[in-house]
């Protein structure tokens, strides 16, 4: 692999959902003993619901024993909810980081240090320690969810524009360790014009930048810093990009074109996202050259941020040995192959995504370890009140500052003062 840089990794859930079916290997399947029926629920729909069956198709072939059950409602969180509290769970779930640490901490989910203990596929050396930390008890370190994959952020950029500006490509300013903050904003400025932005950012992805500012702003479960110097630069640096810079569209202009569409229609050099939007622009066949790119440094150091996933086994599930085989069986190695050549997501097991299976799953030439360049990504501590901290509270204040109607001081003060109270609650 190229350079590895170390990277501070965030945890983010996104929820969409609909359907359900019932999953079984073979054709003309007899009834199968009760112990080997799993209830499996997840969001995403018909097409998560295939994705997953294909995952489980060899599983299931070798162990007739067993049904699965995939349950996929339109309202994913509610339901979750409703089934926990009457004590009807699914067998498995998926928990983003924040919905889990809320069902741990209310004892709704099952000890799974036992399973992985006394699991001869399970090896946590395999896996990245923050991801594992993520899903884990803080105080005893016991695994109550198992990770299934992830998506981190990086750079899209069109080679094409870098070509026709005489420009080297993020790329071969990355591999000749030149891919810095402030080179990332001088081709930004570069390449924007009066058809096209040299970057596309959404505002309300925020999040990424912070940690090149104010790493620390996550104190504890407890006490979060914003009203800092630190935070107050990170948020005037995202805000200038278009205030100052130039480079990015106004929060106006990205509402009346996505930063998606606007990068697939060549009005925008450089676009920061996640793993998803790969498939999505390999499916549609841009129409010029792309790549991706890690985020770049500064001082020596790069942050990303990181969606991920895990699987979870509610505490009153009906068949907890069952569903563990599963869980066991989609994170091993054999598992997680079909989710490297797949493409759609980054393979949890290191020795997957840093294999051809996952590196050559794209096109020839496609810079998948841009999205595994991650060597010390750790949980960010999941405060008190978090979604009302996260969305409803800094979401909502922020995105002020963004629409030019407080600054980043107004509105740092405001959002700590809140923040504080709500943390007491």
């Amino acid at each position: 692999m190229k350079k590895m840089l170390r990277f501070t990794g965030l945890v983010f859930l996104i929820l969409a959902l609909s359907t359900m079916s019932v999953f079984a290997a073979g054709e003309g399947e007899k009834e199968k003993e009760a112990g080997g029926n799993v209830t499996f629920m997840m969001w995403g729909g018909a097409g998560e619901k295939a994705t997953v069956e294909g995952y489980l198709a060899p599983f299931l072939a070798q162990n007739p024993d067993m049904t699965v059950e995939i349950i996929t409602p339109p309202e994913y969180g509610d339901v979750l909810q409703t089934m926990v509290a009457g004590g009807t769970p699914p067998d498995i779930a998926y928990f983003g980081f924040p919905e889990f640490v809320q069902y741990h901490k209310e004892g709704q989910l099952t000890n799974l240090q036992k399973y992985a203990d006394a699991s001869s596929v399970f090896d946590a050396a395999d896996f990245n320690p923050g991801h594992l930390a993520s899903f884990s008890d803080t105080a005893s370190g016991d695994l109550y969810s198992i990770p299934k994959d992830l998506s981190t952020y990086v750079v899209y950029y069109n080679e094409d524009m870098f070509d026709k500006a005489g420009l080297p490509t993020p790329l071969e300013l990355y591999n000749k360790g030149e891919w810095t903050m402030d080179k990332f904003l001088e081709v930004a400025k570069v390449l924007t014009t009066d058809d096209a932005h040299g970057l596309l950012f959404n505002y309300g992805r925020w999040k990424t930048f912070i940690p090149y500012f104010a790493p620390d702003w996550i104190e504890s479960t407890s006490k979060l810093n914003i009203d800092t110097p630190e935070f107050i630069q990170a948020v005037n640096y995202i805000n200038d990009l278009n205030v100052k810079h130039g480079v990015n569209p106004t929060p106006d202009q990205l509402r009346d074109i996505s930063p998606a569409d606007r990068f697939s229609q060549g009005k925008g050099a450089m676009y920061i996202i996640g793993r998803w939007m790969t498939m999505r622009y390999l499916q549609a066949d841009l129409p010029f050259g792309w790549n991706v790119v890690p985020m770049p440094e500064k001082n020596g150091k790069a942050h990303t941020w990181v969606d991920m996933v895990g699987y979870g086994i509610p505490a009153d599930a009906k068949n907890p040995d069952a569903a563990w085989r599963v869980i066991e069986y989609l994170t091993g190695v054999e598992g997680q192959i079909p989710v490297a050549e797949s493409g759609h997501a980054i393979p949890v097991r290191l020795s997957v995504a840093d294999s051809g299976a996952f590196l050559r799953s794209v096109r020839s030439g496609f810079n998948n370890e841009a999205h595994i360049a991650i060597t010390d990504a750790a949980p960010v501590l999941v405060f008190d009140n978090f979604v009302k901290i996260f969305y409803d509270t800094m979401g909502a204040k922020l995105n002020l500052v963004f629409t030019g109607q407080a600054s980043a001081e107004e509105a740092c003060a405001e959002i700590q003062e809140t923040v504080d109270r709500l943390l007491k609650e």
